[in-house]
């Protein structure tokens, strides 16, 4: 197998073609949440509206805290996308409360490389009420590290450092 992946490089390098792995560009915009009532209409009216496209659904997820201790939770959330296109659009059915949080946006996510050091500057430039980091492991494969902040006019942004999988 390594005489390949030669033969392919050097090959790769002939015709002007490199191989490589390309990282993902860090930061950039991840996805829009909104919470809507109905999950499997919201899915049908975006995906006949808009032609997006279901690349996941997610039926439980374990959040595992800074000290170890995990809480497991049933979900239902959906992540849907343009074809060929990298931004999420995140669906998560909830009941909403007259006086709760607005059922329309709910954060912004933002991917990152290195969770700690986008925490420390986003910090710096004025984040308020950072959580702590959380490891995230959704039905799926999905796990992702992940911490939330408020922005200067209160608004919800997670910074979120995939692990394993994607949406």
């Amino acid at each position: 197998m390594p005489g390949v992946v030669i033969a392919l490089v050097f090959a790769g390098a002939l015709t002007g073609f490199v191989l490589r792995t390309t990282p993902s560009l860090s930061p950039r915009f991840n996805h829009v949440m909104l919470y809507v009532s109905d999950l499997d209409a919201s899915i049908a009216f975006y995906t006949r509206a808009f032609d997006l496209e279901v690349t996941q659904r997610i039926d439980s997820l374990t959040v595992v805290a800074p000290d170890g201790s995990e809480t497991h939770r049933a979900v239902r959330m959906a992540f849907l996308k343009f074809p060929g296109q990298e931004f999420v659009f995140e669906l998560s059915e909830q009941s909403v409360e007259a006086d709760g949080p607005s059922p329309f946006y709910q954060h912004l996510g933002i991917d990152i490389a290195d969770i700690e050091a986008a925490a420390d500057r986003a910090q710096a430039a004025g984040a308020r009420d950072l959580s702590s980091i959380r490891t995230v492991r959704a039905s799926g494969g999905v796990v992702a590290r992940n911490a939330f902040f408020r922005g200067p006019d209160g608004e919800l942004v997670e910074l979120m450092q995939m692990v394993a999988g994607e949406f």
